[in-house]
């Protein structure tokens, strides 16, 4: 670790101008957030500049406000602040003056208001007080308790992991490695010994990281959702569901080519989230592509680099829905009247790296040619059968790969596909439902079909709970396809009596919310009262019922099934709690804030695409997070590439297009390469591949496809303006074809096994 500390002391340092306004975006963002709380009253006005300033714009018709920033008494004030306020100026502006005029930032001396940051910078921490003026009322704010700078302590943590990862091919060493090194960092930067920072590390891991993602709503029910999709797998293979597809598929898909288009037109068809995407098309493909000798790190690169990318690019997809809401505040700011989803089809031909993602991929199949890791890995599959290198360790136990139908059962493709069908429906239902959707429609149908009705609707709609709810439903249903006539009526009644209880009121959940919170208090509420009123009719059924005569699985049967597929997640599912734990290590230690001061220092114009996709890049794969980084990036860049547009053929507009689309595809590149990245972590556990041959195998496809998106895309796009995205297309996949037939190599389908 001495090591690794030493050569995180001799990165370079980053420029501290940058690293402070960096921080008054995050003050300024968390005054927000404190100045108007979901739940309880508005914050003082003395305590909150948000506040404040809510106050002296209620009549406002026009409201501008110029501002200036004194750092230890010393006028500091220059485009990296201006940016800062001025994307939290314009996120106020969204959440509080809905249907007003927006808050705009300006300078001279024509502004309705004053505003006067006093910024001082003591032990390396960011305090700041605030003053605003409409030229009759003065009101001050409160100095801040402080933020402080991240130093160059902050990149040890995702280099240690990195590191010792590829070096060792330790997954779980190396991630614990790299959170324990970030909980000592942040001990010493506090002011800690440095043994006590070693002694106090390891409880902080535990104590505070671990304990924090094991009580958090979303990543429980990211869990959930792996657990019971996996139990579901589980009971449809031993149903004979998953046999009778693989059968039913045998007839259409006769090889390898055809395998792998079935799996990567599914990644397709499936593009309204990412984390469903790669779960349903790894699970379900994998029998198939098994039978065939594809390797399962050929597999979970079709997955993973196809997952993100379309999701990406979707215009009806939980990501896309994200990255509108992160940059479409920022476009009046820079005279842009678009919307943010009209603003999202402009950049959408600059999203180079996702589009030469999918197009690689496909190049890939129809050639059957590989190269470099990738070629060796089909080459062992193919010819000696080993899906898995010697010595590799799948991300979920052979244990699930390995089940056979129950001898009774006939191989019925239907009792698999029924089941993941209803997951996708219910999902869908379930984004719907909890976006607002019915609500929407009732209120204007026609406001719900169109980009920004239903793109809000996917964004309030979206996160964690759908898809749980719907690997919930899919499991449900497989073990009522599956099971005997006591089980049918067990789990229809529970689930008809759990559901009644929710719009009555479950005395359980009501009970359990207080110590777990109202999210978690529901689910475990009713599975309470699911449990118990299944478990019961259940019971009566099969004392006082008939004998179930069609082929069908008893209760054992079905809990060893989907037990056995779940348990066969236990080193999956630390794998996952350690990157989300490392997660939080690099949030807290500002590492994202680090890099971009480090890497933002030079600007010319033509090569700012170039440099925003690697500073994406470099902060998604340091902190394994696409969306985190989208979400640091993005209000800055729109303002800046408005800056620098003029100066390129393409204009103000197209600069900012093409800027937001390299900040996006860059964020998905550096995902793409991170081991540490819980979709690609995701990848490995629906492909059943060990976790570091999938990246180590995917990066060179990766690396490759993002330097053609820079060579052939960004760059000449903006030294030629927007006509030229379709010759950077068509010239990017030409060379994607040119590779592939001089470094590739072809190999022929095996006998199936």
């Amino acid at each position: 670790m001495a090591l690794f500390f030493s050569l995180a002391l001799l990165a370079p340092t980053a420029d501290r101008g940058a690293l402070v306004a960096l921080a008054v975006g995050h003050l300024l963002g968390d005054d927000l957030a404190q100045a108007f709380p979901d739940s309880g009253p508005a914050a003082d006005p003395s305590t909150s500049l948000f506040r404040s300033l809510d106050l002296l714009l209620v009549d406002a018709r026009d409201p501008t406000v110029a501002a200036s920033v004194q750092l230890d008494g010393v006028s500091a004030w220059n485009p990296a602040f201006a940016r800062a306020v001025s994307a939290q100026l314009n996120r106020y502006s969204e959440s509080r003056r809905a249907g007003q005029p927006r808050v705009r930032l300006v300078t001279g001396d024509a502004a309705q208001l004053r505003l006067a940051l006093d910024l001082r910078l003591a032990d390396g921490r960011v305090s700041m007080a605030a003053r605003l003026s409409d030229g009759d009322r003065v009101l001050e704010v409160e100095r801040t308790p402080g933020r402080a700078l991240p130093g160059r302590g902050a990149l040890l943590p995702p280099l240690l992991a990195i590191a010792i990862a590829l070096a060792l091919r330790r997954t779980l060493l190396a991630l614990f490695a790299g959170i324990y090194s970030g909980a000592v960092v942040l001990l010493l930067e506090r002011g800690s010994s440095l043994a006590g920072a070693l002694a106090l590390g390891f409880w902080d891991v535990f104590a505070v990281y671990f304990r924090a993602q094991l009580f958090d709503t979303f990543r429980a029910e990211i869990i959930g959702f792996i657990v019971a999709l996996i139990a579901m797998i589980g009971v449809i293979t031993r149903a004979g569901g998953v046999q009778g597809l693989v059968e039913r598929g045998a007839v259409l898909v006769r090889s390898v080519r055809s395998a792998l288009f079935v799996t990567w037109g599914m990644g397709l068809l499936i593009f309204f989230d990412d984390y469903a995407n790669c779960m349903l098309v790894g699970t379900t493909m994998r029998p198939l592509t098994d039978r065939l000798r594809i390797s399962r790190e050929k597999l979970a690169y079709i997955v993973d680099s196809t997952a993100a990318p379309i999701a990406g690019i979707s215009l009806l997809s939980t990501w896309v829905a994200f990255e509108v809401s992160v940059f479409s505040a920022q476009l009046p700011e820079v005279g842009i009247t678009e919307s943010g989803y009209a603003f999202f089809l402009r950049a959408l031909p600059f999203r180079y790296y996702c589009i030469l993602t999918l197009v690689f991929v496909a190049a890939t199949i129809a050639s059957g040619r590989d190269f470099g890791p990738m070629a060796r890995a089909e080459r062992r599959a193919r010819r000696e059968g080993l899906l898995v290198a010697p010595g590799s360790r799948p991300a979920v136990s052979e244990r699930l790969s390995t089940m056979q139908p129950a001898p009774q059962m006939r191989r019925d493709w239907r009792l698999a596909a029924g089941p993941i069908a209803l997951t996708l429906l219910m999902t869908a239902a379930r984004i719907f439902v909890d976006g607002g959707g019915v609500a929407l429609f009732r209120q204007s149908p026609s406001a719900l079909w169109t980009l920004e009705g239903i793109g809000g609707v996917i964004l309030t709609g979206g996160g964690a709970t759908p898809i749980f709810f719907g690997a919930c439903s899919g499991l449900l249903l497989a073990v009522y396809l599956a099971g005997s006539r006591a089980l049918r009526a067990g789990a229809a009644l529970g689930v008809l009596a759990a559901s009644a209880l929710e719009f009555v009121g479950n005395p359980v959940a009501a009970a359990l919310g207080p110590a777990v919170g109202e999210s978690l208090a529901g689910f475990l509420g009713f599975a309470f009262v699911f449990a118990a009123i299944s478990c019961s009719a259940g019971f009566m059924v099969s004392h006082w019922g008939r004998a179930t005569e069609r082929p069908h699985l008893g209760l054992s049967e079905i809990r060893n099934a989907g037990f056995g597929g779940a348990s066969a997640l236990g080193f999956a599912v630390v794998l996952l709690f350690q990157a989300w734990m490392i997660g939080a290590i690099c949030r807290d230690l500002a590492t994202a804030d680090y890099l971009v001061a480090l890497l933002s220092g030079w600007l010319p114009p033509v090569l700012l695409p170039l440099l925003l996709f690697a500073v994406a890049s470099a902060v998604s794969f340091a902190t394994g997070s696409s969306w985190s980084t989208m979400s640091i990036l993005l209000p800055n860049v729109v303002a800046l590439a408005a800056s620098l547009g003029d100066q390129t053929q393409l204009g103000v507009v197209g600069m900012v297009a093409i800027s937001i689309g390299a900040v996006l595809d860059g964020a998905i590149f550096g995902d793409h390469c991170s081991p540490i990245s819980d979709t690609t972590v995701l990848s490995s556990v629906a492909s059943g591949s060990d976790h570091l041959d999938h990246v180590r195998t995917q990066a060179p496809y990766a690396f490759v496809t993002a330097a053609l998106a820079v060579t052939c895309g960004y760059l000449p796009s903006v030294l030629l303006g927007w006509w030229s995205f379709p010759l950077a297309l068509g010239c990017g996949a030409l060379l994607i074809a040119a590779l592939l037939a001089g470094l590739g190599r072809r190999l022929p389908d095996a006998s199936p096994g």
